[in-house]
């Protein structure tokens, strides 16, 4: 099963994107083992119920090692069409891959029951799209069951539209009194980050020291809702 995940993508990731703000992208692809059917789960129950722990460990481990056979399965044909770093040594970093590979690693090695397959971000959002179109079509000629392929979607925000947008707001607000998170207070800047950015942080009435930080995503954000 093929199926996209936008779960990740919060209210002002889909505020940004509307507004122009940011871009839809792709985070990674997930591999695992498809969801469990009624007939499995009764299954599953029925063995849990009428064997030993011993057995019961058993039996889940030889469906956890079906699925790992699988999803190697498909990466070693995959890495046949792709370069897959971290997943075939004489792949350099700094050569120009086209998938990151990541798994856990159990006594055997790598544990390929579970899998993530991310994208070169040296690349540009239009060729890595055009990266996971490539991945995903060539999933479905494999024709692998019993695999759940999620993509799981994120947002690449525009950093100088962000910066623009934050000192925006900050020049409009920050003499006046605004709502964050239900409490009343003023924006103001609390220095520069490693980068030589401005800073901002939200002070509650009568407050001196503490106050929230702020991210320019946050003020841009704050921007776009003010209108």
């Amino acid at each position: 099963m093929i199926r996209e995940d936008r779960s990740y993508l919060s209210n002002n990731d889909m505020i940004a994107i509307e507004k122009g703000l940011a871009k839809l992208d792709v985070h990674s692809i997930r591999i695992g083992r498809e969801k469990l059917t009624e007939k499995e789960k009764t299954e599953n129950l029925r063995v849990a119920n009428s064997v030993s722990k011993e057995e019961r460990d058993k039996y889940c481990d030889d469906k956890k090692e079906k699925t790992a056979l699988k999803i190697k399965s498909l990466i070693e044909l995959l890495s046949n069409k792709f370069a897959i770093y971290q997943y075939k040594d004489d792949i350099s970093y700094k050569s120009n891959w086209d998938l990151f590979f990541w798994c856990n690693s159990n006594e055997k090695g790598k544990d390929f029951s579970y899998v993530t397959l991310n994208t070169n971000k040296n690349r540009t959002l239009k060729e890595r799209l055009c990266d996971i179109k490539k991945v995903i079509k060539y999933i479905k000629e494999i024709e692998i069951e019993g695999l759940d392929v999620v993509i799981q979607y994120c947002a690449k925000y525009n950093e100088e539209k962000v910066k623009d947008m934050a000192e925006k707001y900050f020049k409009r607000a920050k003499d006046t009194f605004i709502s964050y998170r239900g409490m009343d207070g003023r924006i103001k800047e609390v220095g520069t980050d490693h980068q030589g950015n401005k800073c901002y942080g939200f002070f509650k009435k009568r407050a001196r020291r503490k106050y929230y930080k702020l991210s320019n995503k946050d003020m841009a954000i704050m921007e776009i809702q003010s209108c």
